[in-house]
C-alpha cells in the first residue's frame, strides 16, 4: 500500500482478485509439480521458489536448486578451503 499525502490508496479490487487467482493457480502448480520441483539430486542443499506477478506480463514461478558437486572420483564432495583451491570432502548432508 503507497501512502499520497493523508490518503492510503489500496490496490484495485479487480487487480486484487486477478492476483488472488493467479497466486491460488501458481499454488496449484506447485503442489501438481513438488515431486520434481523437489528434485533427485545427489547432495542437492536447497530449493528456491519465486512467484513472478506483473502487470501485463504472464506469471512466472521460478524454481532454483542448490546442490553441492561431487569430486570426480567420486570421493566426496568438492570444497574451497583455505588451504587448497579444491579439497575434497565427505559429503555431510
Amino acid at each position: 500500500m503507497c501512502i499520497s499525502g493523508d490518503k492510503a490508496m489500496k490496490t484495485n479490487p479487480k487487480t486484487q482478485e486477478t492476483w488472488v487467482e493467479a497466486i491460488k493457480s501458481c499454488g496449484q502448480s506447485l503442489i501438481d509439480n513438488a515431486e520434481e520441483i523437489a528434485g533427485d539430486y545427489e547432495f542437492e542443499t536447497g530449493v528456491d521458489i519465486t512467484i513472478s506477478l506483473k502487470p501485463q506480463q504472464s506469471v512466472e514461478i521460478k524454481v532454483a536448486t542448490t546442490y553441492l558437486p561431487k569430486a570426480r572420483d567420486g570421493s566426496g564432495v568438492v570444497a574451497l578451503t583455505d588451504n587448497q583451491l579444491f579439497a575434497e570432502q565427505k559429503a555431510v548432508i
